[in-house]
Protein backbone atom coordinates (compact mmCIF):
# COMPACT_ATOMS: atom_id res chain seq x y z
CA UNK A 1 0.00 0.00 0.00
CA UNK A 2 1.58 3.95 -1.02
CA UNK A 3 1.12 6.67 0.83
CA UNK A 4 -2.10 8.00 -0.52
CA UNK A 5 -3.39 4.72 0.17
CA UNK A 6 -2.19 4.46 3.27
CA UNK A 7 -3.67 8.26 4.03
CA UNK A 8 -6.89 7.26 2.79
CA UNK A 9 -7.29 3.82 5.15
CA UNK A 10 -6.35 6.01 8.51
CA UNK A 11 -9.29 8.58 7.13
CA UNK A 12 -11.94 6.06 6.33
CA UNK A 13 -11.42 3.90 9.78
CA UNK A 14 -11.71 7.66 11.61
CA UNK A 15 -14.58 7.59 9.93
CA UNK A 16 -16.09 4.49 10.63
CA UNK A 17 -14.94 4.30 14.10
CA UNK A 18 -12.58 1.33 13.51
CA UNK A 19 -9.87 1.42 16.43
CA UNK A 20 -8.15 -2.10 14.46
CA UNK A 21 -7.69 -0.26 11.74
CA UNK A 22 -6.66 2.99 12.47
CA UNK A 23 -4.09 0.95 15.26
CA UNK A 24 -2.72 -0.69 11.78
CA UNK A 25 -1.65 2.59 10.04
CA UNK A 26 -0.07 4.38 13.45
CA UNK A 27 3.79 3.19 14.31
CA UNK A 28 4.92 3.16 17.94
CA UNK A 29 6.47 5.33 18.92
CA UNK A 30 5.03 8.36 17.56
CA UNK A 31 4.14 12.36 18.37
CA UNK A 32 0.90 12.86 19.14
CA UNK A 33 -0.03 16.76 20.13
CA UNK A 34 -3.89 17.07 20.53
CA UNK A 35 -5.94 20.55 19.91
CA UNK A 36 -5.89 20.93 23.58
CA UNK A 37 -1.94 20.91 23.71
CA UNK A 38 -1.05 17.18 25.24
CA UNK A 39 1.37 15.23 24.16
CA UNK A 40 1.07 11.70 23.33
CA UNK A 41 3.98 9.82 22.38
CA UNK A 42 2.85 5.63 22.35
CA UNK A 43 0.60 3.61 19.97
CA UNK A 44 -1.12 2.67 23.33
CA UNK A 45 -1.69 6.25 24.25
CA UNK A 46 -3.27 7.05 21.04
CA UNK A 47 -5.51 4.27 20.45
CA UNK A 48 -6.68 4.61 24.17
CA UNK A 49 -7.63 8.40 22.97
CA UNK A 50 -9.21 7.29 19.97
CA UNK A 51 -10.90 4.54 22.07
CA UNK A 52 -12.92 7.10 23.75
CA UNK A 53 -13.77 9.74 21.49
CA UNK A 54 -14.71 6.47 18.77
CA UNK A 55 -17.49 5.81 21.84
CA UNK A 56 -19.08 9.00 21.86
CA UNK A 57 -21.93 8.88 19.09
CA UNK A 58 -22.82 12.15 18.46
CA UNK A 59 -19.92 13.85 16.33
CA UNK A 60 -18.89 13.90 12.54
CA UNK A 61 -15.76 14.97 11.19
CA UNK A 62 -15.11 16.12 7.50
CA UNK A 63 -11.36 16.50 6.42
CA UNK A 64 -10.29 17.58 3.33
CA UNK A 65 -6.66 18.07 1.86
CA UNK A 66 -4.90 21.48 2.03
CA UNK A 67 -1.55 20.27 1.16
CA UNK A 68 -0.18 16.84 0.26
CA UNK A 69 3.49 16.01 -0.73
CA UNK A 70 5.20 12.79 -0.46
CA UNK A 71 8.73 12.01 -0.73
CA UNK A 72 10.92 8.39 -0.83
CA UNK A 73 10.39 7.66 2.71
CA UNK A 74 8.09 10.54 4.02
CA UNK A 75 4.98 11.70 3.54
CA UNK A 76 2.75 14.33 4.92
CA UNK A 77 -0.95 15.40 4.76
CA UNK A 78 -2.09 19.13 5.85
CA UNK A 79 -6.27 18.57 6.20
CA UNK A 80 -8.62 21.26 7.07
CA UNK A 81 -11.00 19.53 9.45
CA UNK A 82 -14.63 20.56 10.42
CA UNK A 83 -15.93 18.74 13.33
CA UNK A 84 -19.31 19.31 14.90
CA UNK A 85 -20.32 17.04 18.36
CA UNK A 86 -23.89 18.27 18.59
CA UNK A 87 -24.58 21.89 18.78
CA UNK A 88 -20.47 22.53 18.90
CA UNK A 89 -18.54 23.17 15.92
CA UNK A 90 -14.94 23.52 15.90
CA UNK A 91 -12.52 23.84 12.73
CA UNK A 92 -8.89 22.88 12.89
CA UNK A 93 -5.43 22.05 10.91
CA UNK A 94 -4.50 18.53 11.02
CA UNK A 95 -1.05 17.72 10.11
CA UNK A 96 -0.18 14.09 9.26
CA UNK A 97 3.36 12.76 8.97
CA UNK A 98 3.75 9.21 7.42
CA UNK A 99 7.41 7.45 7.29
CA UNK A 100 7.92 4.47 4.79
CA UNK A 101 9.20 1.54 6.44
CA UNK A 102 10.10 -1.26 4.02
CA UNK A 103 7.09 -2.49 2.64
CA UNK A 104 4.28 0.01 4.67
CA UNK A 105 3.45 3.36 5.54
CA UNK A 106 2.78 4.17 9.25
CA UNK A 107 1.71 7.60 11.18
CA UNK A 108 4.66 8.77 12.85
CA UNK A 109 3.00 12.03 13.96
CA UNK A 110 -0.23 13.92 14.37
CA UNK A 111 -0.66 17.67 15.41
CA UNK A 112 -4.63 19.01 15.71
CA UNK A 113 -4.13 22.95 15.15
CA UNK A 114 -7.24 24.61 17.05
CA UNK A 115 -8.23 27.70 13.57
CA UNK A 116 -9.12 30.55 16.23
Amino acid sequence: MNFRETLGRHLLAIEKRDLATLAATVADPLVLITAEGRLKRSKAEFVDAHRGWFAMGDWTLQAKPVEIYEGGSIGVAVLHLDYREGEKRSESYLTLVFENRGDEWLMVQDQNTPIK
